[in-house]
């Protein structure tokens, strides 16, 4: 995968059909080892078009979660988006996969993670947490509650939603908004009742693969706090700060993103996945 044409990332994506007669669609591009991208709360495999470019030497997996993107809703927990998952893998006849997630989709990485893993070969979590704390006292939490339909791409809610600590390529953000305004607020509540409720604790302290967790200093949703919750949880973990970076910084630094994440498989076999966690911050070159 070269280039990223984002008015025509829609074409690349496939469709299944999954139990119950749900669409699934999903990106399924490239040859090597297989990547597993999971993408954040209203975002779709969009997500990672940027970083694609970046990952070349592997299979990238990139589905849209239930309710998201292209694929249609069905039970909107990170468990319910794991099981989504797993038949998926079981379609694609996956094995010793590296899961990359980022947000809600390193939640749900783990959450996958923790029922397979004979099949989760690495974590890869982008502005992870375990315990997010959306619940009805959080900011953020608040402002999604208050949103009516039809939603727009210029409601003023997706100027701090998709807020990025440092520039991003424009084409790219505008259609991310049109995504995320085109999902009913409906979609937007239930997935919100779902991660105000998420406590992936004790999942995580029974994971044993490598786990490499990426998050940017600025970060404004999940906080340093939840980042030393990472870092002290997971047995296998190493931690990585991209200062001056946000929650989204696969968006904000693909190629240096890219750059962490290969470097920690390739030394997979090496001194990284000890049961010591290692932390790390990265200033911007």
């Amino acid at each position: 995968m070269t280039g990223i044409d984002q008015r025509h990332w829609g074409s690349l994506k496939k469709r299944l059909e999954l139990p119950g007669g749900r669409q699934f669609a999903y990106v399924d591009q490239g040859q090597g080892p297989v990547l597993l991208l999971l993408h954040g709360y209203s975002d779709s495999s969009r997500s990672f078009s940027l970083i694609a470019p970046h990952l070349v030497g592997h299979r990238l997996i990139i589905p849209d979660l239930a309710g998201h993107g292209g694929s249609q809703a069905g039970q909107t927990t990170v468990a319910d988006f794991a099981r989504d998952l797993d038949c998926l893998a079981d379609r694609l006849a996956l094995s010793d996969v590296v899961v990359v997630g980022h947000s809600m989709g390193a939640m749900t990485a783990i959450a996958f993670a923790a029922v397979r893993p004979d099949l989760v070969r690495t974590l890869v979590l982008l502005s992870g947490s375990l315990l997010p704390g959306l619940d009805a006292t959080n900011p953020t939490a608040q402002a999604i509650r208050a949103l009516k339909d039809p939603l727009h791409r210029d409601d003023a809610f997706f100027n701090s939603w998709h807020a990025c600590s440092r520039p991003v390529d424009g084409e790219f953000l505008g259609c991310m908004r049109e995504e995320a305004a085109d999902i009913p607020t409906r979609i937007w509540h239930t997935v919100l009742d779902g991660l105000a409720v998420t406590d992936l604790r004790t999942s995580a302290r029974h994971l044993r693969m490598p786990v490499l967790a990426i998050a940017g200093s600025e970060d404004p949703l999940f906080d340093a706090g939840h980042r030393q919750q990472l870092a002290a949880t997971l047995v296998a973990a190493r931690l990585i700060t991209l200062d001056g970076h946000g929650h989204n910084p696969h968006w904000e630094s693909p190629a240096l993103v890219a750059e962490h994440i290969l470097s920690f498989l390739s030394a997979e076999d090496g001194s990284i996945g000890t049961t010591e966690a290692l932390s790390a911050t990265y200033r911007q070159r």
